[in-house]
Protein backbone atom coordinates (compact mmCIF):
# COMPACT_ATOMS: atom_id res chain seq x y z
CA UNK A 1 0.00 0.00 0.00
CA UNK A 2 1.04 3.52 -0.64
CA UNK A 3 1.76 5.52 2.48
CA UNK A 4 -0.34 8.68 2.57
CA UNK A 5 1.77 11.72 2.02
CA UNK A 6 1.44 14.60 4.39
CA UNK A 7 2.77 18.03 3.65
CA UNK A 8 5.74 18.97 5.76
CA UNK A 9 4.85 20.93 8.82
CA UNK A 10 1.19 19.87 8.76
CA UNK A 11 1.46 17.44 11.63
CA UNK A 12 3.57 19.86 13.59
CA UNK A 13 1.02 22.60 13.02
CA UNK A 14 -1.84 20.39 14.15
CA UNK A 15 0.08 19.26 17.19
CA UNK A 16 0.99 22.79 18.14
CA UNK A 17 -2.58 23.93 17.56
CA UNK A 18 -3.95 21.17 19.72
CA UNK A 19 -1.33 21.83 22.34
CA UNK A 20 -2.09 25.55 22.33
CA UNK A 21 -5.82 24.98 22.62
CA UNK A 22 -5.29 22.56 25.46
CA UNK A 23 -3.11 25.11 27.23
CA UNK A 24 -5.72 27.81 26.79
CA UNK A 25 -8.35 25.43 28.09
CA UNK A 26 -6.14 24.74 31.07
CA UNK A 27 -5.66 28.44 31.77
CA UNK A 28 -9.40 29.10 31.56
CA UNK A 29 -10.38 26.06 33.56
CA UNK A 30 -11.95 24.31 30.58
CA UNK A 31 -14.77 26.88 30.24
CA UNK A 32 -15.79 28.24 26.87
CA UNK A 33 -15.84 31.95 26.05
CA UNK A 34 -19.62 32.15 26.25
CA UNK A 35 -19.68 30.17 29.48
CA UNK A 36 -16.93 32.28 31.05
CA UNK A 37 -18.95 35.46 30.62
CA UNK A 38 -21.92 33.82 32.33
CA UNK A 39 -20.00 31.99 35.04
CA UNK A 40 -20.28 33.41 38.54
CA UNK A 41 -17.12 34.92 39.98
CA UNK A 42 -16.08 34.06 43.54
CA UNK A 43 -17.24 36.65 46.06
CA UNK A 44 -14.56 38.40 48.10
CA UNK A 45 -16.13 39.00 51.51
CA UNK A 46 -13.59 41.69 52.41
CA UNK A 47 -14.21 43.57 49.17
CA UNK A 48 -17.97 43.32 49.61
CA UNK A 49 -17.71 44.62 53.18
CA UNK A 50 -15.59 47.58 52.04
CA UNK A 51 -18.02 48.37 49.22
CA UNK A 52 -20.97 48.26 51.63
CA UNK A 53 -19.07 50.65 53.89
CA UNK A 54 -18.41 53.01 50.97
CA UNK A 55 -22.08 52.89 50.03
CA UNK A 56 -23.25 53.64 53.58
CA UNK A 57 -20.62 56.32 54.23
CA UNK A 58 -21.27 58.24 51.02
CA UNK A 59 -25.02 58.04 51.65
CA UNK A 60 -24.59 59.42 55.17
CA UNK A 61 -22.24 62.17 53.95
CA UNK A 62 -24.63 63.24 51.18
CA UNK A 63 -27.67 63.27 53.50
CA UNK A 64 -25.92 65.10 56.36
CA UNK A 65 -24.60 67.78 54.03
CA UNK A 66 -27.86 67.92 52.05
CA UNK A 67 -29.98 68.73 55.11
CA UNK A 68 -27.42 71.05 56.68
CA UNK A 69 -29.05 74.40 57.36
CA UNK A 70 -29.01 76.92 60.18
CA UNK A 71 -30.81 80.24 60.72
CA UNK A 72 -29.53 82.80 63.18
CA UNK A 73 -30.75 86.24 64.17
CA UNK A 74 -28.13 88.97 64.21
CA UNK A 75 -28.33 92.56 65.35
CA UNK A 76 -27.56 95.38 62.95
CA UNK A 77 -27.09 98.88 64.33
CA UNK A 78 -27.85 101.59 61.81
CA UNK A 79 -27.40 104.53 64.16
CA UNK A 80 -26.63 105.05 67.81
CA UNK A 81 -29.96 106.76 68.36
CA UNK A 82 -31.96 103.91 66.80
CA UNK A 83 -32.60 100.48 68.31
CA UNK A 84 -30.71 97.62 66.63
CA UNK A 85 -32.49 95.67 63.96
CA UNK A 86 -33.04 91.94 64.39
CA UNK A 87 -32.26 90.33 61.03
CA UNK A 88 -32.58 86.56 60.45
CA UNK A 89 -29.80 85.13 58.28
CA UNK A 90 -29.55 81.57 56.97
CA UNK A 91 -26.61 79.35 56.06
CA UNK A 92 -27.40 76.51 53.65
CA UNK A 93 -25.31 73.96 51.77
CA UNK A 94 -26.76 75.01 48.39
CA UNK A 95 -25.28 78.49 48.81
CA UNK A 96 -21.78 77.05 48.23
CA UNK A 97 -20.74 75.47 44.94
CA UNK A 98 -18.16 73.38 46.83
CA UNK A 99 -20.85 71.86 49.04
CA UNK A 100 -23.13 71.27 46.04
CA UNK A 101 -20.30 69.43 44.28
CA UNK A 102 -19.69 67.44 47.47
CA UNK A 103 -23.32 66.28 47.71
CA UNK A 104 -23.53 65.37 44.01
CA UNK A 105 -20.28 63.36 44.06
CA UNK A 106 -21.21 61.40 47.18
CA UNK A 107 -24.65 60.62 45.75
CA UNK A 108 -23.07 59.41 42.49
CA UNK A 109 -20.55 57.20 44.30
CA UNK A 110 -23.33 55.78 46.47
CA UNK A 111 -25.37 54.81 43.40
CA UNK A 112 -22.30 53.34 41.71
CA UNK A 113 -21.49 51.26 44.80
CA UNK A 114 -25.02 49.86 44.81
CA UNK A 115 -24.73 48.95 41.12
CA UNK A 116 -21.30 47.36 41.69
CA UNK A 117 -22.69 45.23 44.52
CA UNK A 118 -25.46 44.03 42.23
CA UNK A 119 -22.91 42.88 39.61
CA UNK A 120 -20.21 41.49 41.92
CA UNK A 121 -20.89 37.89 40.77
CA UNK A 122 -20.38 38.62 37.08
CA UNK A 123 -16.90 38.05 35.67
CA UNK A 124 -17.47 40.39 32.77
CA UNK A 125 -18.10 43.31 35.13
CA UNK A 126 -14.65 43.21 36.78
CA UNK A 127 -12.93 45.66 34.44
CA UNK A 128 -15.84 48.19 34.22
CA UNK A 129 -16.17 48.14 38.01
CA UNK A 130 -12.42 48.77 38.43
CA UNK A 131 -12.59 51.74 36.06
CA UNK A 132 -15.60 53.03 37.97
CA UNK A 133 -13.74 52.63 41.26
CA UNK A 134 -10.87 54.72 39.90
CA UNK A 135 -13.25 57.48 38.85
CA UNK A 136 -15.11 57.30 42.16
CA UNK A 137 -11.84 57.55 44.07
CA UNK A 138 -10.75 60.64 42.15
CA UNK A 139 -14.15 62.30 42.53
CA UNK A 140 -14.35 61.58 46.25
CA UNK A 141 -10.93 63.03 47.04
CA UNK A 142 -11.60 66.11 44.92
CA UNK A 143 -15.00 66.67 46.58
CA UNK A 144 -13.52 66.24 50.04
CA UNK A 145 -10.74 68.69 49.22
CA UNK A 146 -13.15 71.31 47.87
CA UNK A 147 -15.54 71.03 50.82
CA UNK A 148 -12.71 71.00 53.37
CA UNK A 149 -11.13 74.13 51.84
CA UNK A 150 -14.45 75.98 52.00
CA UNK A 151 -14.97 74.80 55.59
CA UNK A 152 -11.53 76.03 56.65
CA UNK A 153 -12.30 79.36 55.03
CA UNK A 154 -15.53 79.60 57.03
CA UNK A 155 -13.70 78.59 60.22
CA UNK A 156 -10.72 80.95 59.93
CA UNK A 157 -11.59 83.48 57.26
CA UNK A 158 -9.00 85.08 55.02
CA UNK A 159 -7.47 88.34 56.14
CA UNK A 160 -5.69 88.92 52.81
CA UNK A 161 -8.96 89.33 50.90
CA UNK A 162 -10.92 90.55 53.96
CA UNK A 163 -13.22 87.51 54.13
CA UNK A 164 -14.59 87.19 57.64
CA UNK A 165 -15.08 83.83 59.32
CA UNK A 166 -18.67 82.70 59.72
CA UNK A 167 -18.42 79.54 61.82
CA UNK A 168 -18.52 81.65 64.98
CA UNK A 169 -22.08 82.55 63.94
CA UNK A 170 -23.16 79.27 62.30
CA UNK A 171 -21.54 76.82 64.70
CA UNK A 172 -23.96 73.92 64.20
CA UNK A 173 -23.86 74.30 60.43
CA UNK A 174 -20.07 74.10 60.35
CA UNK A 175 -19.99 71.11 62.72
CA UNK A 176 -22.39 69.09 60.56
CA UNK A 177 -20.47 70.02 57.42
CA UNK A 178 -17.22 68.93 59.05
CA UNK A 179 -18.77 65.60 60.08
CA UNK A 180 -19.96 64.98 56.51
CA UNK A 181 -16.48 65.74 55.14
CA UNK A 182 -14.84 63.33 57.60
CA UNK A 183 -17.28 60.52 56.75
CA UNK A 184 -16.71 61.06 53.03
CA UNK A 185 -12.94 61.01 53.57
CA UNK A 186 -13.24 57.64 55.31
CA UNK A 187 -15.26 56.39 52.34
CA UNK A 188 -12.50 57.57 49.98
CA UNK A 189 -9.83 55.68 51.92
CA UNK A 190 -12.02 52.57 52.03
CA UNK A 191 -12.44 52.84 48.26
CA UNK A 192 -8.67 53.10 47.89
CA UNK A 193 -8.06 49.99 50.00
CA UNK A 194 -10.74 48.09 48.09
CA UNK A 195 -9.16 49.01 44.75
CA UNK A 196 -5.69 47.98 45.94
CA UNK A 197 -7.00 44.60 47.13
CA UNK A 198 -8.70 44.04 43.77
CA UNK A 199 -5.49 44.82 41.88
CA UNK A 200 -3.49 42.45 44.12
CA UNK A 201 -6.05 39.68 43.63
CA UNK A 202 -5.91 40.02 39.84
CA UNK A 203 -2.11 40.12 39.95
CA UNK A 204 -1.91 36.89 41.98
CA UNK A 205 -4.42 35.02 39.82
CA UNK A 206 -2.88 36.11 36.50
CA UNK A 207 -1.19 33.34 34.49
CA UNK A 208 1.54 35.69 33.31
CA UNK A 209 3.13 36.07 36.76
Amino acid sequence: METPRVKPGFNGGVASSLDGSSRRAGYMGGIGAADRSKAAAPVDSCGVALRVFVLAATLVAAVVMGVDRQTRTIQITLADTLPPLQVPVTAKWSYSSAFVYFVVVNAMVCLFSAAALATCRRRGAVVPVMVGDLLALALLFSAVGAAAEFGILGERGNSHVRWAKVCNVYGSFCERAMAAVIVSLLAAFANLVMLMLTILTIHKSSSYY
